[in-house]
């Protein structure tokens, strides 16, 4: 194998490749990155935690064609800091990696290319177009409310709902949920949701993270994928059953209110310094015409701050995770959002003013 190729054209799949290649697996050969000739002017650069496949067909002028594997950790770094704008790679003998850019030289330890797991083809399932921007957008207004026990597999993905039309995505880890809907046209039709995994749905958003062309994504033999020009990737589902959802978010919270998105982000950060570095846990009164967030640590201080609300309701005060609202309150973009609360033992609601579909639900806690 020998190739040459644009150094900024390889970063863009090492770039992938060394986010997914799985460091910590007793397979060694998962941390590598493969790189497999295809061709006169193609180069294959792949990786796979057997979870989730990333691969890239990248323009390459091809030498010798071949392949090898090497870990992707080490390029990365090797190839991000190399000068000039082309980079040569060729396997020498005892499948090392000769990397070259100017003066610059690296031979790096690799593996054979036979010796790496079949990957999955994202040519077998059937893809639509969709608007990245809006996908993008639904994966960050999730993402952060999916659990991270491993043991709890059911949580620990996104659900996703697509009826062809409009698409839906749900997380929660017990303690919060979020749930967020759009206009996803022409797409495929799901008879139920599918449970896409953390780090797969992670790997999505890097994949189009500054991507402004339509992507195109589907769901089949198990996997959930996208593609976006010469990048695909695979992404094993989650065979679980996520929680009937709907039953969790109140639908008839007696204390309501609209109040100023910044202020109420700004408040909980402030008050939150005097919080346990373990719980986060602040108070939050409503009473007529007072919204107030605050703070008491035995072992630090105390902070309180109030903001002028139209609310005129009863008064309640209610115990919440601070970081749990403002992860809710940084991904809202309306000027105003909504607050629902009830009793100090139920679920607080936070919405959009403007009623789009978002919706976080966040679960009391006791001080």
């Amino acid at each position: 194998m020998d190739f040459k190729i644009d150094k900024n054209e390889f970063l863009r799949g090492l770039y992938l490749a060394h986010g997914i290649a799985d460091r910590k697996s007793t397979l060694p050969i998962l941390a590598n990155v493969l790189l497999r000739t295809e061709g006169k002017d193609r180069v294959l650069c792949g990786a796979t935690d057997l979870n989730v496949t990333a691969l890239a067909n990248l323009s390459a002028r091809v030498e010798k064609e071949g392949g090898l594997t090497v870990s992707a950790r080490q390029i990365y770094e090797i190839v991000k800091g190399l000068p000039g704008d082309e980079v040569r790679v060729r396997r020498t003998e005892q499948n090392w990696a000769e990397i070259r850019a100017g003066k610059v030289e690296f031979k790096v330890v690799g593996m054979a290319d036979r010796d790496y797991p079949k990957l999955p083809s994202a040519k077998e399932t059937e893809t639509f177009k969709v608007d990245s921007a809006t996908l993008r957008d639904m994966i960050g207004k999730t993402i952060f409310s999916v659990s991270q026990d491993e043991t709890r597999q059911h949580l620990a993905g996104v659900l996703f709902e697509w009826d062809g039309a409009n698409a839906r995505m749900v997380s929660t880890d017990g303690h919060r949920l979020s749930k967020v809907g759009r206009p996803l046209p022409g797409g495929q039709k799901l008879d139920k949701g599918v449970l896409i995994p953390r780090k797969g749905i992670l790997e999505v958003r890097r994949a189009i993270e500054s991507r402004e062309a339509p992507c195109e994504i589907g769901i089949g033999q198990g996997y959930f994928v996208l593609k976006a020009d010469d990048v695909s990737l695979c992404v094993k589902l989650i065979d679980g059953q996520f929680p009937p959802y709907d039953q969790v978010i109140p639908k008839d919270n007696e204390r309501a209110f609209t109040v100023s998105r910044v202020a109420l982000l700004d408040a909980l950060r402030r008050v939150a310094i005097m919080s346990s570095d373990k719980t986060w846990g602040v108070k939050i009164a409503i009473d007529k015409g007072k919204l107030r967030v605050e703070s008491d640590n035995p072992d630090l201080g105390a902070a309180r701050e109030e903001i002028d609300v139209p609310y005129k309701g009863a008064a309640a005060q209610i115990g919440f995770n601070a970081r749990y609202f403002i992860d809710l309150l940084s991904e809202i973009e309306t000027p105003d959002v909504r607050v629902e609360l009830s009793g100090e033992l139920d679920p607080g609601v936070i919405r959009p003013a403007d009623g789009s579909d978002y919706v976080g639900v966040v679960m009391p806690m006791r001080l």
